[in-house]
């Protein structure tokens, strides 16, 4: 890219073609105050801090709207320019209620800290004083308009980055406020509590309810890591102080996976559950009662000693929760199958990953994983397919990618779903087929585009033509009760486009049909949504470390370890939850009448209130390790808080259990 040469306050300084006059004075280093700037948004030059002195112009100029080019002289803190930004500085705090010692934001306040900065003390203007609302409906955010600056960041944040436009200016002079939609209360609105707007806001207007007046950035540590509750791997930034946490930010809220949600950002902080702290075991009447550790694993191993001498390895089986990290993970399964030699390990979700992998093995001849496609396609995306799915309801920042490749690219987006969601309102085209047949609306769709000639992937043509020669499109479209008109235009759709993507998720897995991914397969590789002989396709998987869990084998390859303990072969079950919150009626009716429980959790269920033994776990906050997300990148995460002293690691508790297992 071409280099630009400007001077700034008599210094010649380098930036890039396209740059604006404030783009450069950052990259070199000149300090050139903001309040409406942010980087990664449009500009606007609301707050008009930024205004510098360009030679040839008739009066200062906003820094942030205009197009630097070659040869430009610009001065940046002249004595006109310093009386200038003091004098908008005392406008604004006029303007409204800024009372800095009672706000959530002192300390912690852009336009405070430029207060301080040009030293006001004082005001020559008079106080307005205005009563405005405070909206507090939501259930993590507050909006309080006395301290609004009406920067609009939070506006162009909500529409360009999060995609959801919920945000926007109402009524007029000095009325105008930030509102929601159609001036109802954020709580009622079509915001998605993502949070992004509390971060952006340089004042204490729009302030999180579960870190206000919780300890200022100066007081808590920054702690680097990942969220680990959906597969996103959104990257994060945790404020601690005296092992709790504050507040959690986004380092980067412009970059691609720089949006958080609001189950990242705020479900984190609270404790939905009641936490266990101490191992427990079953006493002689039959009652969970405290034990030490020692206690504890004494009593896991002597039984599955036992167990093993009595009824043989396969009596013993393990569970896991896909929601912990791959060390832990790596070492259950190591536990069960080297130091007990059982065949029967799994996860929790292992029938979502037979699914997929057999339906990818009729696709290809073999089940990787890796056939999928990275979630930053979705950004790129004309054409999006979502099929049995809610993303922002499950995987809110994949919804909001979906939402910003349809208002920003101008995307279609192609709905498949019996069921009414979000996206039902944004959709080019909804085909609503009756519930159990999204396969055949799939395959019609398949057969749509083949019948009209435009299909793509022509090395896959014959084997994929030939499972759908059978499909009578108009017979198909009557069968699954959507209108053959519209399943034909969403078939040129697909058809037409140069980058679409599809995404799937527990409404197709939920049939525990491969065909059905076998299909989506299909329709990818003979659509616009296959690039170098890989299709662009996404299962949205049901934890966060899923992918993780299967990549190392965790999830058994025949079939469901639920199955085999159904049997009365299986007399022992260890269950990993971590801090998963696991309530299915289908575990707790396997569990009935087994002979021994072990459950290593950080929070009491239904399911603790079965075990024989419960070993305490550590909280995702308080663990540290690697988590694979949906796409396959592997990103590590700190550790948070310290734990309870009896809570050790869970890969610490499963290699002592196997220490005195060896010993025996």
């Amino acid at each position: 890219m071409r280099e630009t040469t400007i001077t700034i306050n008599g210094k010649q300084v380098k930036g890039k073609e396209g740059d604006t006059v404030l783009d450069i004075c950052q990259a070199n280093g000149i300090d050139v105050p903001t309040l409406c700037h942010f980087r990664g948004l449009s500009d606007v030059g609301a707050c008009r801090l930024c205004v510098v002195e360009i030679e040839k112009e008739r009066r200062p100029v906003p820094a942030c709207t205009y197009p630097a080019r070659d040869g430009l002289v610009v001065q940046t803190h002249t004595e006109k320019l310093e009386k200038y930004r003091r004098l908008i500085l005392e406008l604004l705090f006029t303007e409204r209620n800024h009372l800095c010692a009672y706000c959530v934001a002192s300390g912690d306040c852009e336009l405070q800290n430029l207060a301080y900065q040009y030293q006001m003390d004082n005001t020559r203007y008079p106080y307005s004083w205005p009563s405005l609302s405070v909206d507090s409906v939501n259930d993590y955010l507050v909006i309080d308009h006395n301290r609004c600056i009406l920067c609009g960041r939070c506006i162009r944040l909500c529409d360009e980055i999060t995609g959801v436009h919920a945000l926007d200016f109402g009524h007029r002079g000095w009325k105008s406020l930030v509102c929601a939609d159609l001036n109802q209360p954020l709580g009622e609105s079509s915001c998605i509590s993502c949070g992004a707007c509390a971060q952006v806001c340089p004042t204490g207007a729009i302030y999180a309810k579960s870190s206000a007046y919780q300890g200022r950035p100066d007081e808590c540590t920054k702690v680097h890591s990942v969220c680990s509750l959906c597969g996103v791997g959104c990257e994060i930034d945790a404020l601690v102080k005296n092992n709790r946490l504050v507040r959690i930010d986004s380092p980067e809220l412009a970059d691609d996976r720089g949006l958080l949600c609001h189950k990242g950002r705020f479900d984190q902080l609270y404790d939905k559950h009641n936490r266990i702290t101490t191992p427990l075991v079953r006493n002689d009447h039959g009652q969970l009662e405290a034990a030490s550790l020692d206690e504890a694993l004494n009593n896991v191993s002597k039984k599955f000693s036992e167990l093993k001498t009595r009824c043989g390895n396969d009596s013993i089986a393990g569970l896991a929760s896909s929601q912990t990290c791959n060390e832990t993970l790596k070492a259950f399964r190591q536990f069960i199958t080297d130091t007990i030699g059982s065949h029967l390990v799994d996860t929790l979700d292992g029938d979502d990953y037979r699914v997929i992998t057999e339906g990818i093995t009729n696709f290809q001849g073999g089940g990787e994983l890796s056939i999928e496609t990275s979630l930053q396609e979705i950004l790129k995306a004309d054409c999006l397919l979502l099929a049995g799915c809610n993303p922002l309801e499950t995987h809110p920042v994949i919804g909001s990618h979906i939402l910003r490749a349809v208002t920003k690219n101008g995307a279609n987006l192609v709905l498949v779903d019996p069921i009414r969601n979000a996206f039902s309102f944004r959709t080019s085209v909804w085909l609503k087929p009756t519930e159990g047949k999204e396969g055949l609306t799939v395959n019609a769709l398949t057969k749509a585009i083949i019948d009209e000639g435009s299909a793509k992937g022509s090395t896959e043509m014959k084997k994929i033509a030939s499972s759908v020669k059978d499909v009578n499109v108009t017979r198909a479209s009557e069968e699954a009760g959507i209108s053959a008109d519209d399943l034909h235009r969403a078939a040129e759709m697909l058809a037409r486009s140069q980058h679409s993507v599809i995404i799937y998720g527990e409404g197709i897995l939920q049939y525990g049909n491969p065909g059905l991914v076998t299909s989506l397969l299909n329709l990818a590789a003979i659509s616009g949504s296959e690039d170098g002989g890989k299709p662009r396709i996404i299962s949205l998987k049901a934890k966060g470390n899923s992918r993780g869990a299967w990549d190392m084998g965790m999830a058994n390859r025949q079939n469901s370890v639920l199955t085999s303990i159904a049997k009365d072969s299986v007399k022992a079950v260890y269950l990993l939850l971590a801090d998963d919150y696991v309530d299915e009626p289908k575990l707790l009716d396997s569990l009935k009448g087994m002979e021994f429980v072990v459950v290593q959790a950080s929070y009491s269920s239904p399911i603790t209130s079965m075990a024989n033994v419960v070993l305490p776990s550590p909280t995702w906050a308080e663990r540290e390790g690697s988590y694979t997300t949906l796409d396959g990148t592997v990103k590590s995460a700190a550790r948070l808080l310290q734990p309870p002293s009896q809570v050790k690691q869970d890969w610490e508790t499963i290699q002592e259990i196997s220490n005195r297992l060896r010993n025996k």
